[in-house]
């Protein structure tokens, strides 16, 4: 019994597609689907010598990779998703409104809509305008404005 190239295509792009749980990077998933195109393209053209499905499997794989993988990580990974992605810059110097007093140092602040912890090197009345100074994770260090 003779496995079909069709199959041998799609569980080949099958694997891949997992492998992507695996290996996170939006990269082998492309191989993946290029080899899902390769066994589409097996089953219309059933005689295709396979140093032609090799050859088309990469250049396939290569081109979708070359073409989609930014745009697609653009959509999939935001610049806005986690506190770590975005660049210390976006915080320094920024202006905040302290939402939760600070009493021995810690408290909260509301800074673009959201509500974060944060710390000070002295007690800010609730509603005072603080400028950011450091970020440390999650929590931001802040100043009064004078």
């Amino acid at each position: 019994m003779e496995i079909s190239s069709v199959l041998i295509w799609f569980l080949i792009g099958l694997a891949m597609m997992l492998l992507e749980f695996a290996i996170p990077g939006l990269i082998v998933i492309f191989f993946g689907a290029g080899a899902w195109v390769l066994a589409i393209l097996t089953a219309i053209f059933p005689s295709m010598a396979l140093w032609v499905q090799l050859m088309l499997f990469t250049v396939i794989s290569v081109a979708s990779l070359l073409l989609l993988r930014r745009q697609l990580k653009k959509h999939f990974f935001s610049d806005h998703e986690g506190a770590e992605s975005e660049g210390l810059d976006d915080y320094i110097g920024r202006k905040a409104i302290v939402e939760k007093a600070f009493v021995k140092g810690e408290g909260k602040v509301l800074y673009r809509g959201t509500s974060w912890d944060a710390f000070a090197d002295e007690d800010i009345p609730e509603g005072t305008p603080v400028r950011i100074i450091d970020k440390d994770s999650i929590r931001l260090k802040v100043e009064p404005i004078k």
